[in-house]
């Protein structure tokens, strides 16, 4: 009875807080593009189906974070709250409705970013720069095993790319140069369509020294290597799924490549979600039994400060991991494990 009544509570506040923010984010989006918005009817909706995507990436995690505390306070107002602890809840019984609830509604929000969600931003601006959802990258060079390719442009919506060049290393010397106009990524490969291998004898001698020059209709290379981790490769601030990104932190891994920036993507998907339950319980802790202990809306202010700096403070560290300024697990891992273990603090003495 308990866990309904006060779980109602809180999932009504948190949609009607939701309901704002994206109003409020796409309002301003909108206002923002207006100048490059699409003719196209069909484009727009496109446009706000994925600002609609790209913003709840940031205001369902803080509607979260938010509707406890005005759940808390109305609740306080009310005398609704002192009625529960009067008729013998204690307060861990009162917070852990709260508590289940963001828990399963974090973990629905980390799940969604292992979906093509986490491409919202990047079709936006795909919409509005290119008029259209198809996106392209220049000069790609990457590394595998001992060939580094070098693709002029690739399209990873479309899973093409076009003038790609092979250089295939033995012993540090180039034994191959493969070329080809065009290639696609069957799942698997990048099938290389009409390319041409030149061969670069060995032998050191005038008369043995001949170009070996071959056409193969289809020649594959990159083997697993998704056009989205090509692109996450690529880009100084990528937008990549879970999946994709667990991906890339295997292939790197197996090229003996550097995965503190894929690191410190794959942290950055879970330090906001998990730290919201936590930052639940130490506001909690502060909460009166009765409305006259203190003031509510003084109350309500700093809750909503502690909110904000929390969420500031993993969002930089986050974002500082990601651009090489710190290392993954001593700027998102190990502060974030302290936090955990002050709520937990907080809630032992509840």
């Amino acid at each position: 009875m308990l866990f309904r009544f006060l779980g109602w509570i809180y999932i009504k506040f948190i949609l009607l807080i939701f309901i704002a923010l994206q109003l409020f984010f796409m309002g301003i989006d909108i206002l923002k593009h207006s100048d490059n918005l699409p003719d196209s009817a069909n484009l727009f909706v496109l446009f706000l189906m994925y600002d609609f995507l790209y913003a709840l990436n940031y205001t369902f995690p803080i509607s979260i974070i938010l509707a406890p505390i005005v759940c808390y306070i109305v609740l306080l107002k009310s005398n609704q709250l002192t009625a529960i602890f009067s008729i013998g809840y204690s307060r861990r019984q009162a917070l852990m409705p709260l508590l289940v609830i963001s828990i399963l509604l974090n973990l629905f929000y980390i799940s969604l970013n292992a979906t093509s969600f986490a491409y919202s931003e990047e079709n936006i601006e795909n919409i509005v720069k290119r008029g259209g959802i198809n996106d392209a990258k220049s000069n790609l060079f990457v590394k595998y095993n001992n060939n580094y390719i070098y693709m002029e442009k690739i399209f990873p919506l479309l899973q093409k790319a076009q003038n790609i060049k092979v250089f295939e290393i033995n012993n540090f010397t180039l034994a191959k140069f493969i070329e080809a106009k065009e290639a696609s990524f069957d799942g698997t490969w990048w099938n290389l369509k009409s390319a041409t291998i030149t061969t670069i004898p060995k032998s050191p001698n005038f008369e043995d020294s001949k170009l070996l020059i071959q056409n193969i209709s289809n020649y594959k290379i990159l083997k697993d290597f998704k056009p989205k981790i090509l692109d996450t490769i690529y880009q100084n601030k990528p937008n990549i799924s879970i999946i994709d990104a667990i991906n890339t932190l295997f292939l790197l891994q197996e090229q003996d490549g550097n995965t503190q920036k894929i690191r410190s993507i794959l942290y950055s998907f879970i330090a906001i979600p998990i730290a919201i339950p936590f930052t639940i319980i130490i506001m909690y802790f502060y909460v009166p039994s009765l409305a006259r202990y203190t003031n509510l809306a003084k109350l309500g202010f700093v809750f909503v400060l502690l909110c904000l700096i929390v969420w500031g403070v993993f969002f930089m560290l986050t974002k500082l991991s990601i651009s090489g300024f710190l290392i993954p697990e001593f700027g998102v891992i190990i502060p974030l494990c302290i936090f955990i273990f002050t709520s937990l603090y907080f809630y032992k003495k509840l």
